[in-house]
């Protein structure tokens, strides 16, 4: 007799793990939504507010008969805000060429010759890639103007007019931007095909013709990659023509909306006009590297690739003294500049003997706490920034990463988007936004607070932590958080014990980036800073442009130094803490 054994129990089973499916993915569509708002007020409201000012109607538009359409054309009749767009468009159109052949060629020299500053070349483009473009041009000016140190002190006398014309200008930023061509570039050289390139030197294929013919185009995807990166960062710096306002009349589009909202009566209508043509330009130009890339295919490796690994050449002498060339113009006459102008005790020109001295450092340390005010401020506001982006950053990763969320399309192109929105733009957003009469009418006065800077310090650091989050976050399968979801782990629970350890490393980094990038950050500082309230940058550039050089370059090394002592001892503590938390396993069964 054969008895029949029901199979409710299985068939409960089975509805449980329905019921955890579903609660699964609602909570994630919960998160999702919430990440939706979050960049939305902290990015997307900001920039629409940007488009909406440049094209709404005014009401001195309408005391003056014009519409907001002359308006928005105005730029062509305007002198200054012509010759800014000139200016702008011209100054990173130069420098994406430069730049991006000098960090091609570097790659390229990189991960085919085997030569001594090798190692050296990829800790100064991390380093040139983190440094503030004012510091920079600082030293840049220091260096090359007709009071600096080449005319001055070494007799140069043609320094200043080889620097200071459009051409110079763009050097200058190339030398500044090519770290970004220069990793895209690499990451696109690790893997190599030997099949082609043997084929082309079989075929009787020159180093040079093979160069040309076969590895150029199929690094175009990388090229275009670093040249629009260097573009889009030069466009929008506010750095340079800040540090250049000293000695040099140089506008560009940034720096003509900085003077818009500082000029009286204040123009905030025009300030969005400029913005929308900045915000214009970048959209544009990664609109046509996405429709350069899609006219041709470039996926050519195969399980034949192998890893990429310098040769011994007897162009490795070349190689050394070109990227020996790039590293003196890049890192060492910036810098050099600006460290020995803040160790000095006579500034160039002057008619004594040159002596060194630490007097500026002490200045800075003895001015009634005004520098460390501005560094406390500034490191309390980025480290509540730089927490604020990696909190929204993680959970935008891991909404993207393992949900199939509606708009996961559109967190993402926030997050891509931002990354090519300057300061400028958010800050004068933020303004457009905040200082309404709608927030007003509610309560809501940040408008003038140190928060508003803390907020848009966060949207500013997005970019870059989300990037570093979403590779932590690949590594991860998916199945076992679904695994852990079929036997009853909450999001929370899931999120805790399985994400968080596997991404902690990253997150640590992440954290600390964000820190570093809105320490320095001048033009959300410069826009947004509340009239009372001393910040770093700010005070750094306002001591260059009244002068006080060495007070600025000892101000500038001085919090560099401090902020790397506070990132290496926050990371460390951050990894100890991490091991005890989540242990190792020994490797014994």
């Amino acid at each position: 007799m054969t008895i029949q054994i029901p199979n409710s129990t299985s068939k409960q089973r089975s509805s449980r793990a329905l019921k955890m499916i579903f609660a699964r993915h609602e909570t994630e569509i919960y998160v999702g939504i919430i990440v939706v708002i979050t960049l939305f007020v902290l990015i997307l409201a900001p920039l629409l507010a940007v488009f909406l000012q440049a094209f709404a109607p005014h009401q001195q538009n309408a005391a003056n008969g014009s519409t907001w359409f002359s308006d928005l054309f105005g730029i062509f009749e305007r002198p200054l805000w012509r010759q800014s767009l000139f200016n702008s468009l011209q100054l990173s159109l130069f420098a994406a060429v430069i730049g991006g052949f000098i960090g091609t060629s570097l790659a390229i020299l990189r991960y085919r010759i085997h030569f001594a500053l090798s190692q050296l070349m990829d800790a100064s483009a991390w380093l040139v890639l983190i440094l503030p473009s004012f510091v920079i041009a600082q030293g840049w000016i220091l260096f090359s103007s007709r009071a600096g140190i080449a005319n001055q002190w070494l007799g140069l006398s043609f320094i200043p007019d080889m620097v200071f014309n459009p051409v110079g200008l763009a050097v200058v930023m190339s030398l500044k931007a090519f770290p970004l061509a220069y990793l895209a570039v690499s990451s696109g050289l690790r893997w190599r095909m030997e099949d082609l390139t043997n084929a082309a030197r079989l075929s009787g294929a020159s180093a040079g013709r093979v160069l040309w013919s076969v590895d150029l185009p199929l690094l175009l995807p990388a090229i275009l990659s670093g040249c629009v990166l260097i573009f889009i960062d030069v466009i929008g710096d506010f750095g340079l023509p800040a540090a250049l306002a000293t000695t040099y009349r140089f506008p560009t589009l940034t720096y003509a909306i900085y003077v818009a909202i500082n000029q009286s009566p204040i123009r905030f209508d025009l300030a969005g006009i400029l913005a929308f043509y900045v915000t214009a330009i970048l959209l544009f130009a990664v609109w046509l590297y996405f429709l350069i890339l899609r006219r041709s295919r470039f996926d050519f490796l195969t399980a034949r690739a192998k890893s990429a690994l310098p040769k011994k050449s007897d162009k490795a002498f070349w190689a050394n003294l070109y990227s020996g060339i790039i590293l003196i113009l890049a890192v060492g006459i910036p810098l050099g500049a600006s460290l020995l102008i803040s160790v000095s005790e006579t500034m160039p020109g002057a008619q004594t003997d040159f002596a060194l001295t630490l007097q500026h450092y002490r200045t800075i340390l003895s001015d009634g706490n005004r520098f460390i005010d501005a560094f406390i401020n500034s490191a309390i506001i980025a480290a509540w920034a730089a927490c604020g982006s990696a909190v929204v950053a993680f959970f935008a990763a891991y909404v993207l990463t393992f949900s199939n969320f509606k708009l996961n399309r559109l967190i993402d192109l926030t997050c891509t988007l931002s990354l090519a929105v300057p300061g400028v733009v958010l800050g004068i957003g933020y303004i457009f936004i905040w200082n309404s009469p709608l927030f007003e009418s509610l309560g809501l006065h940040l408008y003038g607070s140190p928060v508003l800077l803390g907020l848009a310090g966060a949207a500013g650091a997005i970019p870059v932590t989300i990037r570093i989050l979403l590779g932590a976050f690949a590594q991860l399968p998916q199945n076992m958080l679904s695994a852990a979801a079929l036997n009853g782990a909450s999001f929370s629970r899931r999120v805790i014990t399985i994400a968080l350890p596997v991404v902690a490393t990253a997150l640590i980094s992440a954290t600390l980036a964000g820190f570093g990038s809105a320490l320095f950050d001048l033009a959300i500082n410069t826009i947004l800073r509340p009239p009372r309230l001393s910040v770093l940058p700010v005070y750094v550039n306002r001591a260059f442009e009244m002068g006080d050089f060495g007070s600025s370059t000892a101000a500038t090394f001085m919090a560099g130094g401090i902020a790397v002592v506070i990132i290496r001892f926050v990371d460390k503590v951050a990894n100890l803490i991490l091991k005890q938390c989540y242990p190792q396993p020994s490797g014994k069964d």
